[in-house]
């Protein structure tokens, strides 16, 4: 994956992080506040510079922006506020859903992304490709130990200590990652994962299974996100949506994420912000290229 240069970020008043106290300097401070954009290199599937045929082909409402950078690095991205976006995603199906889960829980912050990359030509020229990339993308015990970069402490850090399904909210016995013989249509599941910065959190997730051989995930957290003992997410605050599909010709894999949040505004955070939930995305891309290469 491509490594993104740094931003500046706008910087912070005194005035309002004073009026919202202990919460808005710790957002302040543990989510990158640095504005890095940097992702760890993932082997075996890369995005690069992509031919202008391929970009024209990918079925998403891109502007001239979004395909210079996508001929330039086989990768774009944007930021909203408030306004929910999903004009980079690759499937007009789940680009509804998206706008749809972010009318309902009203985002102030969000952030968007599209990588593509080669698929390995043995997954390609698979009769079960689109059963083999929809497996994968619900492999979630393998995000434990994925890194990202974390700008506050300058380094790589490990994103996740532990993920895995559970049964529900009532019963947090671990369960086992699924395996589909055949493509499910939908199907709704929890997940609880330990988290670094956040610690640990119960997901509500749904698969869905689209047109065009893609696959949807869609999470939500269920309970209040802390930050020790600082509440930093209501419930339903955090929206995630990844969206995996393959090339109409096979030869390209669609790596999409979008997250929207409902944070409190405080002037010179949202950079902040939506800089560190951007790399997140890029932390699962490399996730799931590594899968992808391993298939």
């Amino acid at each position: 994956m491509p490594a993104f240069k740094r931003e500046p970020l706008s910087s912070s008043r005194p005035g309002p992080l004073r009026r919202h106290g202990h919460l808005a300097l710790v957002l302040a401070w543990l989510l990158a506040p640095s504005g890095a954009l940097v992702a760890e290199p993932a082997p075996g599937i890369q995005g690069g510079p992509l031919p202008a045929a391929v970009v024209d082909s990918i079925p998403a409402a891109l502007d001239a922006d979004a395909k210079q950078n996508l001929a330039a690095t086989g990768s774009c991205r944007s930021f909203f506020q408030d306004q929910p976006k999903a004009d980079l995603c690759p499937n007009a199906a789940a680009s509804a859903d998206i706008l749809r889960l972010l009318g309902a829980s009203h985002p102030n912050l969000g952030v968007q992304a599209l990588v593509v990359a080669p698929l390995p030509p043995g997954l390609a020229a698979r009769a079960d490709r689109n059963l083999v990339l929809y497996n994968l993308l619900q492999q979630f015990r393998t995000m434990e130990g994925i890194s990202y970069y974390s700008a506050s402490h300058g380094a790589v850090r490990v994103f996740f200590t532990a993920s895995h399904r559970v049964k529900g909210p009532a019963d947090r016995t671990p369960i086992g990652d699924p395996h589909y013989a055949a493509i499910e249509p939908a199907h709704d599941l929890y997940l609880e994962q330990d988290d670094s910065t956040f610690g640990k959190n119960l997901y509500s997730a749904t698969v869905r299974a689209l047109g065009g051989g893609a696959t949807e995930l869609i999470m939500s957290n269920v309970e209040e996100v802390h930050y020790g003992f600082l509440p930093v997410l209501k419930p339903g605050a955090l929206s995630l949506t990844l969206v995996v599909q393959p090339s109409a010709d096979g030869r390209f894999l669609y790596f999409y994420g979008n997250v929207g949040l409902k944070v409190i505004k405080v002037p010179g955070m949202e950079t902040t912000v939506r800089n560190s939930f951007y790399n997140r995305i890029i932390a699962l891309c490399n996730w799931y290229a590594r899968q992808v290469a391993q298939a």
